[in-house]
């Protein structure tokens, strides 16, 4: 009788449980919940606990960030003219919190320009026919250039267009343009030195297929459709270089417009790769993160927290620099920066984290000091 009344509570204990975690399973997962400010909960108890309750929302926060993609004029002027748009640039984005930041340069000039300046790290804007070393040397000594940029843009449209080029630039030698120049005895060279000297490649490697208008991108499909292979293919060309040089750093531009399971795949696979926020990373003023969007992109930045580093493609570009008036151009670059940062600070990330990502990771890669941040 004992060993029967046993079962029966047995039998009945076991449907209750199964009944509370089938109701459990049913409820909604509870609300985010932001991280707060390193110093929040010590100020509940620090003095005797006389500002306890004060600031119990503040967030982390980066007073300043460093941005690794920036241009300088990419149009042709007079020099000096050159010098104060990019001098217009950089006060503008200083009035958004960027203290620092690459300065792409595709002139001697202009990176010369930059140097004097002190403030910026220069870049090598390299064109994709010119993979000389010893040009790479010389402004390493003579400017302090930071890292080379590369753009495979105008190879994809070369071969698209069957255009041929002098390869390498001086040379004499005209050859059609493809995409496996990236990966020449040249340019293979080029990247060795490039690990020698310690400079990372911040490289515009892929391009998407169809518009992308939110970010202001536009269509390459057409281009895609006359190539003879696909982005997979330009991939296996860069993983070929990240192979082959292991110390070599490797920033994809615009995440190289890949989404997050294959990034993971990547950066599994490859301490070396690195990617920027631009283009990709955008959160324009009128919308906002979802809880189940932020459920899966803070994850990858936190497991990827030192491979990413705050880019907005912020340039010195306007289409009449004559005339161009201070209003005109903190709109420009208000649009080019501050939706990228939103991104990142509707995330909520951790202090550690945010602090990464904002300008620890340029400083690092970038071989910059730190920025003037007296917080974080």
């Amino acid at each position: 009788m004992n060993k029967y009344f046993v079962l029966i509570f047995i039998i009945i204990l076991a449907g209750w449980i199964f009944s509370v975690e089938k109701r459990l399973s049913r409820m909604p997962d509870p609300p985010f919940q932001p991280p707060l400010d390193l110093h929040a909960a010590a100020r509940d108890t620090a003095d005797g606990g006389f500002s306890r309750g004060y600031g119990f929302y503040m967030r982390p926060y980066c007073n300043f960030w460093s941005d690794a993609h920036t241009h300088t004029y990419l149009g042709d002027l007079p020099q000096e003219q050159r010098n104060r748009l990019h001098v217009m640039l950089r006060n503008v984005m200083y009035e958004l919190n960027i203290v620092n930041a690459a300065a792409y340069c595709k002139t001697e000039a202009d990176l010369a320009f930059v140097d004097s300046l002190g403030k910026d790290a220069p870049v090598w804007y390299a064109a994709f026919n010119d993979p000389d070393v010893t040009k790479l040397r010389r402004y390493h000594e003579l400017y302090h250039i930071r890292a080379v940029k590369l753009h495979n843009t105008p190879v994809l449209y070369g071969e698209y267009r069957k255009e041929t080029v002098e390869f390498p630039l001086g040379s004499s030698q005209m050859r059609p343009v493809t995409i496996d120049m990236m990966v020449s005895p040249e340019w293979m060279s080029f990247f060795g030195i490039c690990e020698e000297l310690g400079l990372p490649v911040t490289w515009h490697t892929n391009n998407r297929y169809g518009p992308s208008p939110y970010n202001f991108g536009g269509d390459n499909s057409k281009c895609w459709d006359g190539l003879p292979y696909d982005n997979f293919y330009v991939l296996g060309l860069i993983e070929k270089i990240l192979e082959t040089y292991p110390g070599l750093n490797i920033i994809l531009c615009h995440q190289g417009f890949m989404g997050y399971p294959m990034l993971d795949t990547l950066f599994a696979k490859y301490p070396n790769l690195y990617i920027d926020t631009s283009a990709g990373f955008i959160l324009h003023d009128e919308d906002y993160i979802t809880d189940a969007e932020r459920a899966l992109i803070r994850p990858f930045f936190i497991r990827w927290a030192d491979r990413i580093l705050f880019g907005s493609d912020a340039n010195a570009f306007w289409e009449l620099p004559e005339t161009v008036s201070e209003h005109e151009i903190r709109r420009h670059i208000y649009n080019h920066v501050h939706p990228f940062k939103r991104f990142i600070q509707q995330l909520y990330l951790p202090q550690p984290v945010l602090s990464k990502v904002a300008h620890e990771n340029f400083e690092r890669l970038f071989n910059m000091p730190p920025a003037e941040d007296w917080f974080y």
